[in-house]
């Protein structure tokens, strides 16, 4: 979610049937994939719910961006997970001013979400409160109390979370640390450990989480100990050998020796320049080739390979 105060939409591809059939194995880890999605990542479809059901353990759905804005597709997406099973919740991104406009936010937050949601959470990465942050976070927390016994969470970024909530975080039925140089340090149930985990159901990187603690297992999210153990054995997604689509930042680092070519080829002649580790590169496309390889073209129209051993996001 840190990424969602850059305005980008990531690209969206197309994924088949016969796609996911050749690329899953089964996994009996502690969790699956465990997704935040907001508008970013697009009006979700019939088609998407299904084959997402199969990836996740849960997905945790933004219903607004502060009290004014409410996401386009929430009442969609959430409406798709009941359909279909997903176990959810749902997410308030804070941009209250004041304790006073936090209760506010609550209330709208918790009247606008799908009362299907197994919890809530706070999303709190911007401080727009001041001095009053631990009070405004405070009666946020408060507020929701008031209105619902569901579980409520706390998320931020290690660092944030620290210093404009301070320990008011604890107050919270669980914590939600984003961290993704390295596991956080502080108090953490679930870990937000990257920002470009590629989920083929929606055929787009986004953000995924890694439920941490014994005292709060899956089943503990998803509030159905049968539902959990039925996701933990489903089908898992394979990374994908290349790179699909765009990131956020539009750039790759090339990780070992490479070509940049004049032609789409590939071929010796069409050559350009030898590319060495650690040299970054401004993309603006990505398009897959009918042998089901992917390429990058670059800003100044030229060509690389998007194959994962060569180049990263």
């Amino acid at each position: 979610m840190i990424k969602q105060k850059i305005a980008a939409c990531l690209a969206t591809i197309g994924i088949s049937f016969g796609i996911l059939g050749a690329t899953t194995i089964t996994s009996h880890a502690a969790s699956l994939s465990i997704p935040d999605i907001s508008e970013w990542q697009g009006k979700i479809t019939n088609l998407q719910a299904q084959n997402l059901k199969n990836q996740v353990s849960f997905v945790i759905n933004r219903r607004q961006y502060g009290s004014s804005y409410v996401d386009k597709y929430a009442t969609n997406n959430t409406a798709l997970y009941v359909k279909y099973g997903i176990p959810f919740g749902e997410y308030d991104y804070a941009m209250f001013t004041s304790a006073a406009s936090a209760k506010t936010e609550a209330l709208n937050f918790y009247n606008r979400s799908n009362k299907n949601a197994k919890f809530y959470v706070l999303d709190f990465e911007q401080n727009n409160a001041g001095g009053a942050s631990k009070a405004a976070v405070n009666a946020w927390y408060n507020e929701m109390r008031s209105l619902t016994n569901k579980k409520l969470v706390f998320y931020s970024y290690q660092s944030f979370a620290t210093t404009y909530a301070g320990s008011i975080r604890n107050k919270f039925d669980a914590q939600w640390i984003a961290n993704y140089s390295a596991r956080p340090t502080i108090t953490t149930d679930l870990w937000q450990y990257t920002n470009k985990h590629y989920l083929a159901a929606l055929g787009k990187y986004l953000d995924d989480s890694k439920v941490m603690t014994t005292s709060h297992p899956v089943s503990w999210w998803t509030g159905d100990s049968s539902t959990a153990t039925a996701l933990q054995a489903s089908s898992i997604v394979k990374t994908p050998k290349y790179y699909h689509a765009l990131n956020s930042s539009e750039q790759i680092t090339v990780s070992r020796k490479v070509y940049l070519y004049d032609s789409k080829t590939f071929s010796k002649a069409n050559r350009t320049k030898t590319l060495s580790a650690g040299q970054n590169l401004k993309v603006k496309s990505v398009t897959k080739r009918p042998t089901g390889s992917y390429y990058f073209t670059t800003t100044d129209g030229q060509y690389v390979t998007a194959n994962r051993s060569y180049v990263n996001e």
